[in-house]
C-alpha cells in the first residue's frame, strides 16, 4: 500500500513538475514572440541567364557547376574560326582602300603644285606678251615716222637735184656741186628705203607678237585641265573614302561578332547550372549557364494585413535553413509591398483565416555562401528593438 502510494506520489510530481516545465517554456516563448513577426518562404537569388547571341559549336567551357566566376571571367567560347577568316578579310580591305586614299592624297597635292605652277606661267606669259605687244607696237610707229621722215627729204632733195640739174645745163653752177646734190639726192633714196624696210620688219614683229598672245589663252587651258584633273581624282578620293568607312564599319562588326563567340560573366557569381558541353551546338539565344550571386540572397514572406503595420524598412531578421539549424543568418527588411494579395498556395500561414498579406523581402548576410537559392527558410523579423530573439 505504502509503495503504490509512493510511485502515485512520484508520478503526481512528475506530472506537476512537467506542467510546470510547459508552463515555463510557453511563457517564456509568448514573451520571446512578443516584438517578434515569423515567417517562412524560400532562399532567392537575381538569377542571370547567360546566353548565345550567335549560333555555333561550343569549342570551350570553361565553368563547372558552384564554381565562382568574377565578372568578365569566360564562361563559354564558341568556334570561330569563319568569323576570324571573316574578320582578317575585312580588315585587309580596310587597309587596301586607306591605302588608295593615301595615294590620291598625293595625286591631289602634285595637283595643286601643278594648277600653281599654271597660274604663275599663264600670268607671266600673258604679262609678258602684252609688254612686247606694246614695245613692238611702238617700234613699228617710230618706223613708220622714219618713213615719212625720209620720204619727206627724198621728196626735197629729188626738187633739188631736178632744178639744179637745168641750172647745170645753163652754167650757173659747178659740176661739183651738182655731184654733191647728187649724193644726197640718192642718199635720200637709199634712207627712204631703209626705213621702209625697217618699218616692214617692225610690222612682222608685231605681227608675230599678237600671235605669241594665243600662248597665254593656251596656257589659260593647261590650268582648267589641271583643275578639271584634280577635281576627278578628288571624286575618286571621295569615293575610296566611303569606302574606308565601309570597311571600317565592316571590321567593327566582325569584331563584335567575334566578341560575342566569347560568353563572359556579366556579374560576380556562382555558377548554379552549366547546359551545354563541348562540341554541342548552341542556337542564337540558347541559354547556356544559370549564374546567381550568392552574396546577395533573399527571402520573401508574406505578413498578415494586421502586423504589416508594425514593420518599417531595415528591421533586422534571422534566417534559419534545416541545412543549418544550429545557425542563424543576420538579414534585414530591404521592401515592404505597396498592395496586399491573397496567400500564395506554397506558404502555409500559421492563421489559416488570413487571406490577405503583404510580402516582405528581406535581405540575407550569405558571406560563406552556405545559403544557396531554393533552401526553405524560417524568418523571425524583430519589429521592436527591445525584444529578445
Amino acid at each position: 500500500m505504502k509503495q503504490k502510494t509512493l510511485r502515485y506520489g512520484i508520478a503526481v510530481t512528475a506530472v506537476v513538475a512537467l506542467a510546470i516545465a510547459v508552463a515555463l517554456y510557453l511563457g517564456q516563448r509568448t514573451k520571446q514572440a512578443e516584438g517578434l513577426l515569423d515567417g517562412n518562404g524560400q532562399v532567392r537569388g537575381t538569377e542571370v541567364t547567360v546566353s548565345a547571341k550567335i549560333a555555333g559549336v561550343a569549342d570551350v567551357v570553361a565553368i563547372r557547376e558552384g564554381q565562382i566566376l568574377k565578372t568578365g571571367e569566360l564562361v563559354i567560347s564558341i568556334a570561330a574560326r569563319d568569323f576570324e577568316a571573316r574578320l582578317d578579310q575585312a580588315r585587309a580591305q580596310a587597309a587596301g582602300a586607306q591605302a588608295l586614299v593615301a595615294e590620291l592624297d598625293a595625286q591631289i597635292k602634285t595637283f595643286d603644285v601643278m594648277s600653281e605652277q599654271a597660274k604663275a606661267s599663264a600670268t607671266v606669259t600673258a604679262g609678258a606678251t602684252a609688254h612686247e605687244i606694246h614695245r613692238r607696237s611702238e617700234a613699228l610707229s617710230r618706223a613708220k615716222a622714219e618713213v615719212v621722215a625720209a620720204e619727206v627729204q627724198l621728196n626735197q632733195d629729188r626738187k633739188a637735184y631736178e632744178r639744179f640739174e637745168k641750172l647745170l645745163a645753163q652754167g650757173f653752177i659747178s659740176k661739183n656741186y651738182f655731184d654733191e646734190l647728187g649724193t644726197r639726192y640718192r642718199a635720200s633714196e637709199a634712207k627712204l628705203s631703209a626705213a621702209r624696210q625697217a618699218r616692214d620688219e617692225a610690222q612682222a614683229a608685231l605681227e608675230q607678237g599678237r600671235a605669241i598672245s594665243g600662248e597665254v589663252a593656251i596656257k589659260q587651258l593647261d590650268v582648267r585641265r589641271i583643275a578639271a584633273e584634280r577635281d576627278r581624282v578628288s571624286a575618286a578620293r571621295l569615293t575610296a573614302s566611303l569606302q574606308v568607312e565601309a570597311a571600317r564599319a565592316r571590321v567593327a562588326e566582325l569584331e563584335a561578332l567575334l566578341a560575342d563567340t566569347r560568353i563572359l560573366a556579366p556579374v560576380d557569381a556562382t555558377v548554379m547550372a552549366k547546359l551545354v558541353e563541348p562540341g554541342e551546338l548552341v542556337a542564337a539565344g540558347r541559354p547556356l549557364a544559370t549564374l546567381v550571386n550568392l552574396s546577395d540572397l533573399y527571402v520573401r514572406v508574406y505578413v498578415p494585413e494586421r502586423d504589416v503595420g508594425r514593420i518599417r524598412l531595415g528591421n533586422p531578421a534571422r534566417i534559419f535553413v534545416d541545412a543549418f539549424r544550429d545557425r542563424a543568418f543576420p538579414g534585414k527588411v530591404i521592401e515592404v509591398a505597396q498592395q496586399a494579395e491573397f496567400t500564395p498556395k506554397d506558404v502555409h500561414m500559421k492563421d489559416e483565416r488570413e487571406k490577405l498579406v503583404f510580402g516582405v523581402k528581406i535581405a540575407i548576410e550569405n558571406p560563406d555562401g552556405l545559403l544557396k537559392p531554393g533552401m526553405f527558410a524560417d524568418v523571425k523579423i524583430k519589429v521592436d528593438q527591445n525584444a529578445a530573439w
